[in-house]
């Protein structure tokens, strides 16, 4: 029976996982309608960044904070740079644009951290195992559990309890409309996106230590 358990929550914990990866996609083509092929590389990044900084700080938590940060800004100038120009174009325009940038940031990845994987330890504080539900289950794997459905929580509030979302469900129905109301579509879609790459980022970071 504590078999069992143990295997539901490491379904649990890798299902959390790849909600947080498939969460910020789903935000870009639900609402924005964009097809983002480049949502994985930001994935890459956020864990690429997480082990660099975490290692250069000697610190996980700084290193998580400024690997989020560094992935909100990686999402805006991506956005900035070379995904807003595809906003008005079909869906295979997008695909053949965001492969490319798949392909820029795999080389990009193997110029600055080279060919070899790049570890990232568990932090000490996190390396060891909690009591639950009869069991020990390690510390760091519930860590993403409860990150996992902390994110859910706060997703679905920010869509649905928030005038942020209502702008932005609102925007994925019918964009010129809000844009002659005085919202500011361009604005929204940044930020929309920005949000996407932070929870790809998550998901990176919080994958590094164990994959």
């Amino acid at each position: 029976m504590l078999l069992v358990v143990e295997q539901l929550l490491n379904g649990l914990q890798f299902g959390l996982l790849l909600f947080l990866l498939a969460a910020g996609l789903t935000l870009v083509f639900g609402i924005m309608d964009f097809v983002n092929l480049a949502h994985g590389s930001l994935y890459m990044m956020g864990a690429y960044f997480a082990a660099t900084f975490a290692a250069w700080t000697g610190s996980f938590i700084l290193g998580v904070i400024l690997a989020l940060g560094a992935t909100l800004l990686l999402g805006i100038v991506l956005e900035y740079v070379a995904l807003r120009h595809l906003y008005g174009r079909d869906h295979l325009d997008q695909v053949l644009g965001t492969f490319g940038l798949i392909l820029f940031f795999n080389e990009l990845a193997r110029m600055i951290w080279g060919p070899s994987p790049y570890y990232m330890e568990v932090p000490e504080s996190l390396s060891g195992a909690i009591n639950l539900f009869g069991i020990s289950y390690p510390a760091y794997r519930f860590v993403i559990i409860t990150a996992g459905l902390l994110v859910a929580l706060g997703c679905y509030l920010l869509v649905h309890k928030t005038r942020i979302g209502m702008l932005i469900r609102a925007g994925s129905t019918n964009r010129t409309m809000v844009g002659v109301l005085g919202v500011n579509i361009v604005l929204l879609n940044s930020m929309l996106f920005a949000l996407g790459a932070v929870l790809a980022g998550i998901a990176g970071l919080l994958a590094g230590p164990i994959l």
